[in-house]
């Protein structure tokens, strides 16, 4: 029979509701979904792959996202929003060149676009660095592979603590 188990520190946990158990070491409620079975760990969720409209998500949305997950969302906004800058001040250029409100109302909109990337931004940053106390000032493809080979080498085992001495023959 499978026990649940802390998905913290292992202990035995007793179960309060439908939705919730106790850890009496940790003393805290666990969700029923982070429950565990014999003294395994929480899993890393770390999809691979992450689409551009996940930029469009809200910010507690975003707050479930992995860590991994976000520093690679955040590598994608940056470009974005750098890409934006450009064409504003190009179109920018442009409507002081030719007095046509065309140009005018393109700086506009990419102007907008560009507000938005940049709170995005914010958003992200802020959800990494409170998860990893700092935010990365670049990164890179080598970054993000060398973080997925760190979780992929993660300490997986069960947390089991040993009472009783080995003896050797």
């Amino acid at each position: 029979m499978t026990k649940k188990t802390c998905p913290y520190c292992g202990s035995d946990i007793r179960k309060m509701n439908e939705f919730q158990y106790f850890c009496g070491f940790c003393d805290m409620r666990v969700n029923s979904n982070k429950a565990m079975e014999n003294n395994e760990r929480l899993e890393v969720r770390t999809r691979e792959f992450v689409a551009d409209h996940y930029i469009d998500k809200n910010t507690q949305e975003l707050m479930d996202f992995s860590t991994y997950e976000l520093l690679y969302l955040l590598k994608f906004i940056r470009k974005e929003r750098s890409d934006m800058y450009h064409h504003m001040k190009t179109f920018q250029r442009a409507g002081e060149q030719e007095d046509t409100n065309q140009f005018k109302e393109i700086e506009k909109e990419t102007g907008s676009n560009y507000i938005y990337l940049s709170k995005k931004m914010f958003v992200v940053e802020n959800i990494i660095r409170q998860r990893l106390g700092y935010v990365p000032v670049r990164i890179t493809e080598p970054y993000l592979v060398q973080y997925l080979e760190n979780i992929k080498n993660d300490k997986r085992r069960p947390m089991i603590i040993r009472t009783e001495r080995v003896i050797k023959n």
